[in-house]
Protein backbone atom coordinates (compact mmCIF):
# COMPACT_ATOMS: atom_id res chain seq x y z
CA UNK A 1 0.00 0.00 0.00
CA UNK A 2 1.41 3.72 -0.94
CA UNK A 3 -0.70 5.63 1.38
CA UNK A 4 -0.36 6.45 4.70
CA UNK A 5 -0.08 3.23 6.60
CA UNK A 6 1.78 1.05 9.18
CA UNK A 7 5.20 0.96 9.91
CA UNK A 8 8.12 -0.86 12.31
CA UNK A 9 8.92 1.79 15.19
CA UNK A 10 12.34 1.30 14.04
CA UNK A 11 13.64 2.44 10.46
CA UNK A 12 14.55 -0.26 7.96
CA UNK A 13 15.92 1.88 5.22
CA UNK A 14 17.09 -1.03 3.27
CA UNK A 15 14.37 -1.39 0.58
CA UNK A 16 14.85 2.58 -0.06
CA UNK A 17 18.29 2.34 -0.77
CA UNK A 18 18.57 -0.72 -2.74
CA UNK A 19 15.61 0.67 -5.06
CA UNK A 20 17.47 4.31 -5.48
CA UNK A 21 20.76 2.51 -5.53
CA UNK A 22 19.27 0.36 -8.55
CA UNK A 23 18.01 3.37 -10.23
CA UNK A 24 21.30 5.14 -10.25
CA UNK A 25 23.50 1.54 -11.00
CA UNK A 26 20.79 1.71 -14.32
CA UNK A 27 21.45 5.34 -14.89
CA UNK A 28 25.50 5.30 -14.61
CA UNK A 29 25.51 1.87 -17.16
CA UNK A 30 23.64 2.85 -19.62
CA UNK A 31 25.43 6.85 -19.90
CA UNK A 32 28.31 3.80 -20.56
CA UNK A 33 26.86 1.85 -23.04
CA UNK A 34 25.78 5.00 -24.91
CA UNK A 35 22.23 4.43 -24.87
CA UNK A 36 19.34 3.47 -22.96
CA UNK A 37 18.45 0.11 -22.01
CA UNK A 38 18.74 -0.90 -18.13
CA UNK A 39 16.95 1.92 -17.11
CA UNK A 40 13.94 1.68 -19.16
CA UNK A 41 13.95 -2.28 -18.22
CA UNK A 42 14.25 -1.46 -14.48
CA UNK A 43 11.54 1.01 -14.49
CA UNK A 44 8.90 -1.61 -16.67
CA UNK A 45 9.90 -4.13 -15.38
CA UNK A 46 9.82 -3.11 -11.13
CA UNK A 47 6.20 -1.25 -11.98
CA UNK A 48 5.19 -3.67 -14.61
CA UNK A 49 5.43 -6.20 -11.39
CA UNK A 50 3.51 -3.71 -8.93
CA UNK A 51 0.53 -3.90 -11.60
CA UNK A 52 0.94 -8.27 -11.02
CA UNK A 53 0.99 -7.90 -7.50
CA UNK A 54 -1.74 -5.53 -7.15
CA UNK A 55 -3.86 -7.28 -9.35
CA UNK A 56 -3.40 -10.59 -7.70
CA UNK A 57 -3.73 -9.55 -4.49
CA UNK A 58 -6.24 -6.65 -3.82
CA UNK A 59 -9.26 -8.26 -5.56
CA UNK A 60 -8.47 -11.79 -3.54
CA UNK A 61 -6.97 -10.03 0.08
CA UNK A 62 -9.40 -12.83 2.40
CA UNK A 63 -7.94 -15.77 0.98
CA UNK A 64 -4.60 -14.43 1.06
CA UNK A 65 -4.78 -13.52 4.73
CA UNK A 66 -6.43 -17.16 4.81
CA UNK A 67 -3.40 -18.97 3.08
CA UNK A 68 -0.83 -16.43 4.76
CA UNK A 69 -2.13 -16.98 8.53
CA UNK A 70 0.06 -20.08 9.35
CA UNK A 71 2.45 -19.43 7.10
CA UNK A 72 3.89 -16.19 7.97
CA UNK A 73 5.37 -13.05 5.93
CA UNK A 74 7.86 -15.04 3.85
CA UNK A 75 5.81 -17.20 2.34
CA UNK A 76 4.21 -13.84 0.98
CA UNK A 77 7.63 -12.22 0.55
CA UNK A 78 8.59 -15.60 -1.37
CA UNK A 79 5.25 -15.29 -3.82
CA UNK A 80 5.74 -11.49 -4.38
CA UNK A 81 9.60 -10.67 -5.26
CA UNK A 82 10.45 -14.66 -6.33
CA UNK A 83 7.06 -15.25 -7.95
CA UNK A 84 5.30 -12.11 -9.34
CA UNK A 85 7.80 -9.81 -9.43
CA UNK A 86 10.66 -11.68 -10.71
CA UNK A 87 8.25 -12.89 -13.24
CA UNK A 88 7.32 -10.13 -14.57
CA UNK A 89 10.71 -9.13 -14.92
CA UNK A 90 11.51 -12.53 -16.79
CA UNK A 91 8.35 -11.86 -19.22
CA UNK A 92 9.79 -8.09 -20.29
CA UNK A 93 13.11 -9.61 -20.75
CA UNK A 94 12.05 -11.90 -23.25
CA UNK A 95 10.68 -9.24 -25.23
CA UNK A 96 12.80 -6.78 -24.63
CA UNK A 97 14.28 -6.41 -27.97
CA UNK A 98 11.40 -5.97 -29.28
CA UNK A 99 10.03 -2.86 -27.02
CA UNK A 100 13.17 -1.30 -26.21
CA UNK A 101 13.22 -0.42 -30.10
CA UNK A 102 10.27 1.92 -30.10
CA UNK A 103 11.43 5.16 -29.85
CA UNK A 104 9.73 8.48 -29.00
CA UNK A 105 11.94 11.22 -30.74
CA UNK A 106 10.74 14.27 -28.00
CA UNK A 107 12.68 17.29 -28.71
CA UNK A 108 15.91 17.83 -26.55
CA UNK A 109 14.68 19.96 -24.07
CA UNK A 110 11.83 17.08 -22.90
CA UNK A 111 14.53 14.38 -23.45
CA UNK A 112 16.61 15.64 -20.92
CA UNK A 113 16.30 18.93 -18.80
CA UNK A 114 12.60 17.91 -18.32
CA UNK A 115 12.69 14.39 -17.99
CA UNK A 116 15.87 14.04 -15.84
CA UNK A 117 13.61 16.50 -13.63
CA UNK A 118 11.06 15.08 -13.60
CA UNK A 119 12.57 11.59 -12.86
CA UNK A 120 14.87 12.87 -10.06
CA UNK A 121 12.95 14.78 -8.32
CA UNK A 122 9.86 12.04 -8.20
CA UNK A 123 12.93 9.13 -7.36
CA UNK A 124 14.13 11.24 -4.34
CA UNK A 125 10.56 11.93 -2.62
CA UNK A 126 9.55 8.58 -3.35
CA UNK A 127 12.71 7.38 -1.59
CA UNK A 128 11.81 9.66 1.43
CA UNK A 129 8.40 7.91 1.18
CA UNK A 130 9.69 4.72 1.43
CA UNK A 131 11.91 5.33 3.90
CA UNK A 132 9.12 6.91 5.97
CA UNK A 133 6.79 3.53 5.42
CA UNK A 134 9.37 0.87 5.95
CA UNK A 135 9.43 -2.56 4.76
CA UNK A 136 5.57 -2.98 4.88
CA UNK A 137 4.95 -1.34 1.81
CA UNK A 138 7.46 -3.65 -0.03
CA UNK A 139 6.33 -6.98 1.26
CA UNK A 140 2.80 -5.94 0.95
CA UNK A 141 2.53 -6.72 4.43
CA UNK A 142 0.42 -3.86 5.66
CA UNK A 143 -2.59 -5.20 3.62
CA UNK A 144 -2.06 -8.82 3.97
CA UNK A 145 -1.70 -8.89 8.37
CA UNK A 146 -4.29 -7.27 9.52
CA UNK A 147 -4.50 -7.43 13.83
CA UNK A 148 -6.82 -10.37 13.59
CA UNK A 149 -4.51 -12.32 10.82
CA UNK A 150 -1.24 -12.55 13.50
CA UNK A 151 0.41 -9.40 12.72
CA UNK A 152 2.12 -8.74 16.11
CA UNK A 153 3.44 -12.50 15.14
CA UNK A 154 4.86 -11.49 12.28
CA UNK A 155 6.46 -8.33 13.36
CA UNK A 156 3.86 -6.03 11.10
CA UNK A 157 2.30 -3.41 14.24
CA UNK A 158 -0.49 -1.38 12.67
CA UNK A 159 0.17 2.14 13.15
CA UNK A 160 -1.29 5.23 10.94
CA UNK A 161 1.82 7.10 9.44
CA UNK A 162 1.16 10.45 9.22
CA UNK A 163 5.27 11.88 8.95
CA UNK A 164 6.97 13.27 6.35
CA UNK A 165 5.88 13.28 2.71
CA UNK A 166 2.86 11.85 4.36
CA UNK A 167 1.68 15.49 6.39
CA UNK A 168 1.26 16.62 2.96
CA UNK A 169 -0.30 14.27 0.63
CA UNK A 170 -1.74 10.29 1.43
CA UNK A 171 -0.41 9.01 -1.34
CA UNK A 172 3.45 10.28 -2.17
CA UNK A 173 4.20 6.83 -3.64
CA UNK A 174 1.46 6.82 -5.98
CA UNK A 175 2.62 10.27 -6.76
CA UNK A 176 5.81 9.35 -7.54
CA UNK A 177 5.26 6.31 -9.06
CA UNK A 178 3.41 7.91 -11.50
CA UNK A 179 6.39 11.00 -11.86
CA UNK A 180 9.03 8.17 -12.31
CA UNK A 181 7.21 6.59 -14.73
CA UNK A 182 6.72 9.90 -16.76
CA UNK A 183 10.29 10.96 -16.27
CA UNK A 184 11.82 7.58 -17.61
CA UNK A 185 9.40 7.94 -21.16
CA UNK A 186 10.83 11.63 -21.30
CA UNK A 187 14.17 10.78 -20.81
CA UNK A 188 14.57 7.48 -22.54
CA UNK A 189 12.32 7.94 -25.39
CA UNK A 190 10.94 4.60 -24.63
CA UNK A 191 7.18 4.76 -24.82
CA UNK A 192 6.67 1.28 -23.80
CA UNK A 193 6.90 2.52 -19.89
CA UNK A 194 3.75 4.61 -21.20
CA UNK A 195 2.28 1.49 -22.00
CA UNK A 196 3.00 0.16 -18.55
CA UNK A 197 2.15 3.49 -16.58
CA UNK A 198 -1.34 3.58 -18.22
CA UNK A 199 -1.70 -0.30 -17.10
CA UNK A 200 -0.71 1.39 -13.33
CA UNK A 201 -3.30 4.16 -13.21
CA UNK A 202 -6.17 1.36 -14.71
CA UNK A 203 -5.37 -0.80 -11.82
CA UNK A 204 -4.90 2.57 -9.02
CA UNK A 205 -8.50 2.94 -9.72
CA UNK A 206 -9.22 -0.32 -7.97
CA UNK A 207 -6.31 -0.26 -5.74
CA UNK A 208 -7.32 3.09 -3.91
CA UNK A 209 -11.17 2.17 -3.61
CA UNK A 210 -10.05 -0.69 -1.57
CA UNK A 211 -7.20 0.54 0.56
CA UNK A 212 -9.15 3.53 1.83
CA UNK A 213 -11.83 1.05 2.40
CA UNK A 214 -9.63 -0.84 4.27
CA UNK A 215 -8.21 1.94 6.10
CA UNK A 216 -11.47 3.34 7.48
CA UNK A 217 -12.19 -0.06 9.07
CA UNK A 218 -8.97 -0.49 10.65
CA UNK A 219 -8.27 3.35 11.89
CA UNK A 220 -11.64 4.51 11.82
CA UNK A 221 -12.04 8.37 13.11
CA UNK A 222 -8.30 9.17 13.11
CA UNK A 223 -8.34 7.84 8.67
CA UNK A 224 -11.12 10.14 8.85
CA UNK A 225 -9.67 13.29 9.78
CA UNK A 226 -6.56 12.25 7.71
CA UNK A 227 -8.88 12.19 4.44
CA UNK A 228 -10.59 15.23 5.65
CA UNK A 229 -7.26 17.60 6.02
CA UNK A 230 -4.81 16.15 3.62
CA UNK A 231 -5.57 15.42 -0.13
CA UNK A 232 -5.33 12.35 -2.00
CA UNK A 233 -3.03 13.47 -5.02
CA UNK A 234 -2.46 17.14 -4.50
CA UNK A 235 0.21 18.25 -1.72
CA UNK A 236 -1.10 20.96 0.78
CA UNK A 237 1.36 23.87 1.03
CA UNK A 238 1.84 23.24 4.52
CA UNK A 239 1.91 19.82 6.68
CA UNK A 240 0.01 18.60 9.12
CA UNK A 241 -0.40 18.42 12.41
CA UNK A 242 -0.34 14.57 13.36
CA UNK A 243 -1.73 15.78 16.63
CA UNK A 244 -5.06 16.75 14.89
CA UNK A 245 -5.20 13.39 13.14
CA UNK A 246 -4.42 11.34 16.84
CA UNK A 247 -6.91 13.83 17.84
CA UNK A 248 -4.41 14.59 20.47
CA UNK A 249 -5.32 18.20 20.07
CA UNK A 250 -8.76 18.65 20.21
CA UNK A 251 -8.26 16.74 23.66
CA UNK A 252 -5.13 18.93 25.09
CA UNK A 253 -8.02 22.07 23.88
CA UNK A 254 -10.39 20.29 26.00
CA UNK A 255 -8.00 19.96 28.82
CA UNK A 256 -7.05 23.59 28.78
CA UNK A 257 -10.51 25.06 28.45
CA UNK A 258 -11.67 22.73 31.47
CA UNK A 259 -8.41 23.65 33.88
CA UNK A 260 -9.28 27.94 32.97
CA UNK A 261 -12.35 27.19 34.03
CA UNK A 262 -11.88 25.43 36.81
CA UNK A 263 -9.18 28.42 37.57
CA UNK A 264 -11.94 31.09 36.89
Amino acid sequence: MGTALQMLEERHPGPALAWAGALIGCMVVDALLGRWVLLPFFVAAFYGGMVAIDLVAYPLLEPWRMWLRTRGVWAWYIVEVGGLWIGTAVVFALFAPWWLGWDWNAAWPLRAPLGGLVLLSSAGVGVWALWRMGWARILFAAALFPPEAVAEENRVPQRLVVEGPYRYVRNPLYDTDVGVMIGTVLLTGKWFVGAVLAAYLVQLGMQLYLEEQELKTRFGEAYERYCRLVPRFVPRLTPVDPDEISGRRAWRSADYLERKELNQ
